[in-house]
């Protein structure tokens, strides 16, 4: 499952999103005692904001972005290849003992 930060967060115009975001991870807890019992594994990611998903956005200066970057821990926003490796782990053999869990790619705009 894909979730976003939003899901812990509060935000002008954000109810519907954060809603659908809090809702995919709740799914996610209950759908592993569904399915957990026939060997089916359930994780979420939960990144912030990536840029590179929006190309309109990918050339913008540092100012536009900055109000998202000042809000995170590790003063930047994830990358898309930390989120797809991190996918690409979860779904691997690897990972084979978690699930139910959701994996916070937050950069630290939400602490766990």
């Amino acid at each position: 499952m894909l979730s976003a930060s939003s899901a812990r967060e509060s935000g002008f115009e954000m109810g519907g999103f954060s809603l659908a975001c809090a809702s995919i991870e709740c799914l996610t807890r209950t759908l592993v005692g569904e399915v957990g019992r026939y060997g089916v594994r359930v994780v979420a990611l939960r990144p912030n904001f990536t840029p590179e998903t929006h190309p309109e956005w990918v050339n913008l200066d540092g100012d536009s972005l900055k109000p998202l970057i000042d809000g995170t821990a590790l003063d930047r926003l994830p990358r898309l290849a930390e989120v797809a490796g991190t996918a690409a782990f979860v779904a691997s053999d690897r990972a084979g003992a978690m699930t139910g869990a959701v994996v916070n790619l937050s950069c630290g705009a939400i602490v766990d």
